[in-house]
């Protein structure tokens, strides 16, 4: 708690500003959070909310922010100029309440420079502190900087992957099988459907996700790193999404849609989505078949009893 020049505050007022503090933010962050009491950790970087049993989770935020913040700024050349309200909610039950999906672990709300945390599953593979909180906290620098145009859906949680070693915000049992299915059948979400939210179905949502990040992949390995940074700096200053790429990339964005599904369906991504489901495939083709055979035993016995008949009656 900073005070005025001169100003004496007391421990009374420490403590009542502090819960006045929490409070403010706990009606700020979601309804459900109004009725549990949180404790808050604060350092000259980060202030921490979180549940009572939380605490050593806490400081695990304030000891590995310092190290996130500097990866992020050396990944996107931008400076984390805020300092971040991190939320660590302990019941998954509750925190699904605040998010409004199951599936999600955490979530950012950048005009709050806020971030709330799942923290009943960060040692679910592949979900980590570290990971999750790096992620979030992209998303909170890209929208500090982009505040003149809007930033397309894909393209913010694409870079937040890439940023945080390919990880989303989203718990699932799923694996890159939809992707690959996509892939397959051409079934892919259109980017510019994609551009305000995603869908609200599983399969779908994490079809979104897995778009976004291998697109962003995908620019990374054919313009550069400078390609997708460039991007990024010209709607910093203003460019809307698709002038930005045309741009940085000199292509629309509809034709690096385009050149990225090729991509997607070339012979190498089809032969590695039937190595990925070998055994699926086998199987498939054993119960065929073993179906074939069952026809053909079968139309022999029909065909055997067919000719005793005959014989018996015409003998």
């Amino acid at each position: 708690m900073v005070a005025s020049p001169g100003a004496i505050v007391s421990p009374g007022m420490i403590h009542l500003k502090k819960a006045l503090f929490v409070l403010i933010i706990s009606m700020i962050v979601a309804p459900p959070l109004c009725a549990q009491t949180l404790s808050a950790l604060k350092s000259d970087m980060v202030t921490v909310l979180f549940d009572k049993p939380l605490v050593f989770a806490a400081g695990d935020v304030t000891g590995m922010y310092p190290g996130i913040k500097k990866e992020l700024e050396a990944a996107l050349l931008w400076p984390v100029d805020f300092q971040p309200t991190v939320v660590l909610i302990g019941e998954q039950e509750r925190f699904s309440q605040m998010a409004g999906n199951s599936a999600y672990v955490a979530y950012a709300l950048p005009d709050k420079q806020l971030i709330v945390i799942d923290y009943s599953r960060m040692n679910t593979r592949p979900f980590t502190l570290r990971i999750t909180l790096k992620h979030e906290l992209c998303h909170l620098l890209l929208h500090r900087h982009i505040t003149r145009v809007h930033l397309p859906k894909w393209l913010d949680e694409g870079v937040a992957q890439w940023a945080s070693d390919g990880i989303g915000e989203i718990m699932t049992g799923r694996n890159d099988s939809v992707l690959r299915w996509a892939t397959f059948s051409g079934r892919f979400i259109r980017l510019d459907a994609l551009a305000h939210h995603f869908p609200g179905s599983d399969r779908d949502l994490v079809l979104a996700y897995e778009q976004s990040k291998l697109l962003v992949e995908y620019i990374i390995a054919n313009f550069g790193k400078n390609g997708l940074l460039n991007i990024l700096e010209a709607m910093r200053n203003g460019r809307e999404a698709d002038q930005a790429i045309e741009m940085s990339l000199m292509m629309s964005t509809a034709d690096l849609e385009h050149a990225w599904q090729r991509n997607q369906r070339s012979v190498s991504t089809l032969l590695a989505y039937l190595a990925a489901n070998i055994y699926t495939l086998v199987f498939i083709g054993a119960a065929f078949l073993t179906f074939v055979l069952y026809l053909r035993v079968m139309i022999r016995k029909r065909r055997f009893v067919d000719e005793e008949e005959d014989e018996e009656y015409h003998p």
